[in-house]
């Protein structure tokens, strides 16, 4: 009897094992001397198959193994039986020696006889580092390329899947389309070598297999029938395929060995070592095969456990960051940076109510690290620590020599704005009094206001002006608003215009009013929108969609509350009210949770899940980056690309609030 060990290292017979049971090459024989003839359908009989017992090599020794090989007849086969590394190395020797006296051995063996028989010492397994390999962003993608059926390999690639998530693009063959006709099977090869190859060109690492139902035939024959039509599809793509990957693994014996000689034309290859226990590592450097010199990882279908796979593919990763991705703002050309850096963090740590405003010292590297991280749009307002933020955002332009065309500044008007020098926030904020006509919509506060941000952020320009709130003036005289804008952006002093937090009839009536006559439109909406507070999909959302308004939502991890479990809090979240207003839905814990959970199963931070739900909704968030570790991790959302269900997940414990923050 021969024994198998499964992953957790219980041993099972042979005949037992998932590959046993294979439709195409199962077999029914524990005992390897049986199952020659039964694999060769008799054609070796019984008494022409030997044993070299484990007696043989552990009582006799060296002699007694080479005395028994000397002793056979030519077309023998012999079953070793070895269970320790010794046991191999005794063998080894005895094979040696009776290899002098004249005899030739063909051997179809594993790994541990090829490392014995060639005195290989073990060597941990090889990495891209070890080989030389470039691991930096700029190479192109990995192919990982997979054929086999056995339930291991289903298990390591579902586990593949999960475990690199976005970091990782999946082609699918699928198994019944490929059988339809020869001319489905060469289209699909064809498209999938297209897909892939620019997948491989833009760095990403591609997974192409075949679907996982697995469909045999009546017998064996039609069944191996079904996996040669399979197998020739996958060496059709190999050979399609034109862009060079940085590696390619193939997953399963018929694949990985269809792929090297029939799709690469390999003929010869060196064995450099290991990728994984039991995961041989090839090179072939003939100039005849296909990317020749590539690293050729051979992966059979039933090694390794159930993250092996997922582990390897990992491991050979490059050192990838995603880049700062833009989008246009709405149906305008102007593009922005999918993540707005919000300028309100920046000022004066004394004004009132924001203790965590920070000051110049502080402000200005995190404005030169945000621009060279390529965060090339900014969020500000005239009344944010009274000034002073425009006047940092300004002075990061002039002290690190940013050209003014690079960046995408926004800014924002109505609410009074005290001297710069001053800690305190207008209260109330009540056009009348001393400050009568100093906020507002007035066509004289909207003018002043704008040449007095003009004159802060030391630019003859405004790329965004939004109106940060709105007045009884939307009701009683929107024209004069939206003409007064309008006359800004004639003017050469205001691009685009922007809203921000208002009630969807507000929106409309100032966007129509201009559309109807002839004016300048809004292009974006700043709003509060979170997996929290999600009441502007009501009505503001739908709006801005159907008339090519882009959507900036401020607070997008809801002060904070998003960014961490629920049962853990900062300072500044125990004393922050208006958390407590806002966001003040039972279901909160409950979304958190959910939150937490995808975070822990894409390896990645609370807030790149929140944040990647808004990029899935087409806004582009505004956050408060407050740490240079913050802003180089801003681009992590990207690679996260929440599925159906994930959204689903998220979005389904959501109750009603009432409407906030306007």
């Amino acid at each position: 009897m021969h024994y198998v060990a499964d992953p957790k290292g219980d041993l099972v017979p042979a005949a037992q094992t998932p590959f046993a049971k294979d439709a195409t090459f199962g077999y029914k024989n524990s005992n390897l001397r049986k199952y020659v003839v039964e694999k060769s359908g008799g054609s070796i009989p019984e008494h022409r198959v030997h044993s070299v017992s484990l007696e043989d090599i552990r009582t006799g020794g060296v002699d007694a193994v080479s005395k028994k090989l000397l002793s056979l007849e030519k077309g023998s086969v012999i079953v070793v039986n070895a269970v320790v590394d010794t046991d191999m190395e005794v063998f080894v020797l005895g094979l040696l020696a009776a290899k002098t006296q004249g005899k030739t051995y063909i051997y179809r063996t594993g790994a541990a006889f090829v490392s014995t028989r060639l005195g290989i010492a073990q060597i941990p397994p090889l990495t891209p580092k070890s080989l030389g390999m470039s691991t930096q962003a700029s190479q192109p993608g990995g192919l990982i390329l997979a054929g086999s059926y056995v339930p291991k390999t289903t298990e390591q690639l579902q586990s593949l899947i999960s475990g690199r998530g976005s970091n990782l693009e999946v082609i699918v063959l699928r198994v019944e389309d490929l059988l339809k006709s020869p001319e489905c099977a060469d289209q699909a090869a064809l498209d999938a070598a297209d897909k892939a190859g620019q997948l491989i060109l833009n760095g990403r690492d591609v997974l192409v297999m075949t679907s996982r139902d697995l469909i045999t035939g009546n017998d064996g024959v039609s069944s191996l029938k079904i996996g040669s039509t399979v197998a020739a599809v996958l060496v059709l793509f190999l050979r399609l395929l034109v862009p060079r990957p940085r590696y390619i693994i193939a997953k399963g014996g018929i694949t990985s060995s269809d792929a090297a000689c029939k799709g690469l034309r390999m003929r010869r290859a060196q064995i450099l070592g290991q990728a994984a226990s039991g995961v041989p590592l090839w090179r072939c450097t003939e100039q005849t095969s296909k990317f020749a010199g590539i690293p050729y990882v051979v992966f059979p279908g039933n090694v390794g456990e159930v993250n092996t796979l997922q582990d390897l593919v990992a491991s050979w990763a490059k050192d990838f960051k995603p880049s700062m991705e833009y989008q246009r703002l709405g149906k305008s050309s102007l593009k922005v940076s999918r993540v707005i850096l919000g300028c309100m963090t920046f000022g004066n740590p004394s004004w009132e109510g924001s203790p965590w405003v920070l000051p110049e010292e502080k402000a200005l590297p995190l404005l030169k690290r945000a621009y060279d991280c390529g965060i090339n749009t900014w969020d500000t307002a005239n009344t944010y620590s009274n000034g002073l933020s425009e006047v940092l955002v300004g002075k990061a332009l002039q002290t690190y020599s940013i050209p003014r065309e690079k960046v995408v500044i926004l800014s924002k008007l109505y609410y009074p704005v005290m001297d710069i020098t001053s800690n305190a926030r207008p209260n109330p904020a009540v056009n009348d009094g001393v400050l009568v006509n100093q906020m507002g919509l007035s066509r004289k506060h909207i003018f002043e206001a704008v040449d007095a941000s003009l004159k802060r952020l030391g630019t003859s320009y405004i790329d965004v002006l939004q109106l940060h709130r709105v007045d009884e003036t939307v009701r009683s005289n929107p024209e004069e608003v939206m003409k007064a804008l309008h006359d800004l952006v004639q003017a050469g002093k205001v691009h685009y215009l922007g809203a921000s937090s208002m009630h969807c009839w507000q929106l409309a009536r100032l966007h129509y009013t201009a559309k109807i006559n002839g004016w300048t439109g809004f292009t974006s909406m700043q709003n509060l929108y979170n997996l929290v507070y999600r009441e502007e999909e009501r009505d503001v959302n739908p709006f801005c969609d159907v008339e090519g308004i882009g959507l900036i939502p401020w607070s997008p991890l809801a002060r904070g509350l998003l960014a961490r479990p629920s049962n853990v809090q900062t300072e500044r979240s125990k004393r922050d009210a208006k958390t407590a207003k806002w966001f003040a839905g039972d279901q909160n814990e409950k979304i958190i949770g959910r939150v937490q959970q995808i975070a822990d199963s894409r390896v990645c931070s609370m807030s790149a899940v929140a944040m990647a739900w808004l990029l899935h909704k087409g806004a582009c968030p505004i956050v408060g980056l407050n740490s240079l570790e913050r802003i180089e991790a801003a681009t992590e959302a990207f690679r996260i690309h929440l599925s159906t269900e994930e959204v689903r997940l998220l979005e389904e414990p959501y109750q009603a609030l009432a409407v906030q923050a306007i």
